[in-house]
């Protein structure tokens, strides 16, 4: 006989499994961005400069207090960007991503860098982010086949704008998952 397993994601999804196997295979997921890993972050800008406070490492710590807040973008350059460098190679399969609804960064591209730190960015073509104006928490899966899909060594969000009028986004959590 089957057993028929369900299991809750806590980005709110729910997904069956036939064979209780699979979700050995499901649970090997881990938490790539974790600060305690040597995950760092760097962004575009901070709000009044103040890192302590609303630098981008506050949105891979886990404190729903905290948050990176980027200033307010200028007319000649509006793009924003997000950077977490894992410092190691990772098979990156989902992101979960909370934003401050109002301010929420749209038209998105997903890069990776494959190698050291001198590597170039590529685009990630198998990592398609587009989310919606809420303070839920979104989750992006990545569309790779898991055998041929390359390592990374760090992901980078560019946000072409986004839905605060002066060009403002709020990220309270930013958790990449997948395999180490």
């Amino acid at each position: 006989t089957t057993n028929k397993v369900a299991l809750i994601l806590p980005a709110h999804h729910l997904v069956h499994w036939s064979d209780k196997e699979d979700i050995n295979m499901a649970t090997d997921l881990v938490r790539l961005s974790c600060t305690s890993k040597g995950t760092t972050a760097r962004a575009s800008s901070t709000w009044k400069h103040d890192t302590r406070k609303f630098g981008p490492l506050n949105a891979l710590n886990n404190n729903t207090e905290d948050a990176w807040k980027s200033a307010q973008s200028e007319e000649s350059d509006p793009l924003a960007y997000f950077e977490i460098d894992f410092h190691r190679p990772v098979q990156v399969n989902e992101l979960r991503i909370q934003f401050q609804g109002g301010f929420v960064g749209m038209d998105c591209i997903v890069y990776q860098k494959s190698g050291d730190e001198t590597s170039d960015w590529e685009e990630c073509e198998d990592l398609f982010i587009d989310p919606i104006d809420s303070n839920e928490v979104q989750t992006f899966e990545s569309e790779a086949d898991d055998a041929i899909s390359d390592k990374c060594s760090a992901l980078r969000i560019e946000f072409g704008r986004s839905t605060d009028f002066y060009g403002r986004i709020v990220i309270y959590s930013l958790e990449v998952w997948g395999t180490e």
